[in-house]
């Protein structure tokens, strides 16, 4: 009898830590987090790159979207408050791709349409992290089984199913404060720039 109820509870702490996010089945990809950098006032913010899957919910058909993100945590070693950024990807974030030995893919003709992610402020109390979108809405799973890996700003790669090769993703991010119309206290602003290690790219997405 002893056993079975060490058993349940084994179960019972599983199931909760499934329900409080443990296990992200979200996420099909996913890099090391970036050196953390500092400004002059030890405000403080890392970041990484990752692919993650989510319902369509702008489809009018149920499907997948896969999308790259990059994720920034609130990383400061002096206990204070919020940090606030300015996040472009349409101008701030590059990217590169390339195989082991530092070959990009194919180049494969064709554009794509659809929007993407703007530029906004970003605000992370202290401990948290956020995951914005880099990647267009457009891409992903494509139709033919290729992927597509488009941005606005940071290069646009099609990886075609006969493509055998293993792909990294990495690039930079930088911060550059915009016009201040919230008026955040100068403090709290963080500028500078992420170094986002690579990620290996899952390629087989059928």
């Amino acid at each position: 009898m002893k056993e079975l109820t060490n058993a349940a509870g084994c179960l019972i702490i599983l199931a909760a830590l499934r329900c409080f996010g443990v296990e992200d089945t979200n996420v099909v990809a996913l890099g090391d987090w970036s050196e953390t950098v500092a400004n002059q006032y030890g405000t403080s913010v890392r970041g990484r790159l990752l692919m993650c899957e989510y319902p369509d919910h702008r489809s009018t058909v149920a499907r997948s979207d896969l999308g790259v993100f990059v994720e920034l945590q609130e990383y400061s070693s002096s206990t204070g408050g919020q940090v606030h950024l300015y996040c472009d990807f349409t101008k701030d974030l590059k990217c590169n791709i390339t195989d082991a030995i530092g070959r990009p893919p194919e180049p494969v003709g064709g554009g794509w349409t659809g929007g993407a992610p703007g530029p906004q402020w970003v605000t992370l109390p202290a401990f948290s992290s956020i995951r914005l979108r880099a990647s267009a809405f457009a891409g992903g799973r494509l139709r033919d089984g290729s992927l597509g890996l488009w941005f606005a700003g940071a290069g646009n790669w099609t990886i075609k199913p006969s493509d055998t090769n293993h792909y990294f993703l990495s690039g930079t991010f930088t911060s550059v404060p915009g016009n201040n119309t919230n008026n955040f206290p100068h403090t709290e602003i963080w500028s500078g720039t992420l170094n986002l290690p690579k990620m290996k790219v899952p390629t087989n997405t059928r």
